[in-house]
């Protein structure tokens, strides 16, 4: 039994009718609902929310960061602020909310309230339909998960953790070697490897 049942029958062995305010405040302190630990410039919170539930899907932590280790779900909040124009904001929003609205439907709760297995599930729907898309097809109509996505990796790929402890990653070029054999047990590099 958890702690929310726990209080529900204890306040119903007492007398208490489940409409009191004490006990319904007592209940509603019990919700699981993760704070953002950051204010969303441009979704709001329950859609950051959201944000932060697909993104630490698509990129969960393991021996290395997940997403949400660095920050890509405020990442994908700014961008969409101050990168997308109108169209594509709007077109990001739509397909959230979409996302959403369909989860919902197939599974009668929303995303963040699923268990891993049926987050699972409903990405990998996503993905099938993304995985046959065509270079050829017009950018402002990329569907929801595509534009999100791009967003998580690049999130992730250009923090100053990953990029710094995760990858062989030169700040300063100054002569370039185009080809050249990787040792082993070399980290992957990114970008143009300089080496003076």
């Amino acid at each position: 039994m958890n702690r929310r049942e726990a209080i529900k029958k204890t306040g119903l062995a007492l007398g208490f009718a489940a409409t009191s305010p004490l006990l319904m405040h007592l209940v509603q302190s019990c919700e699981s609902k993760k704070p953002l630990g950051w204010k969303p410039k441009f979704f709001n919170e329950k859609q950051a929310l959201l944000i932060a539930a697909l993104a630490d899907q698509i990129l969960p932590k393991t021996d290395t960061p997940g997403a949400l280790d660095v920050g890509v779900d405020s990442f994908v909040d700014k961008m969409v602020a101050e990168v997308y124009n109108k169209k594509e904001q709007q077109q990001f929003v739509e397909g959230l909310d979409n996302f959403e609205k369909n989860c919902e439907l197939k599974n009668g709760k929303i995303f963040t309230d699923l268990n891993n297995e049926e987050k699972y599930d409903a990405l990998f729907s996503l993905q099938s339909e993304i995985k046959y898309l065509s270079f050829e097809n017009d950018p402002n109509e990329k569907p929801f998960f595509l534009m999100l996505k791009e967003l998580v990796l690049l999130g992730y790929f250009t923090s100053e953790e990953i990029m710094t402890k995760h990858l062989d990653y030169i700040p300063v070029p100054s002569q370039l070697i185009g080809c050249e054999p990787m040792e082993s047990n070399q980290k992957l590099r990114v970008g143009n490897y300089f080496q003076g």
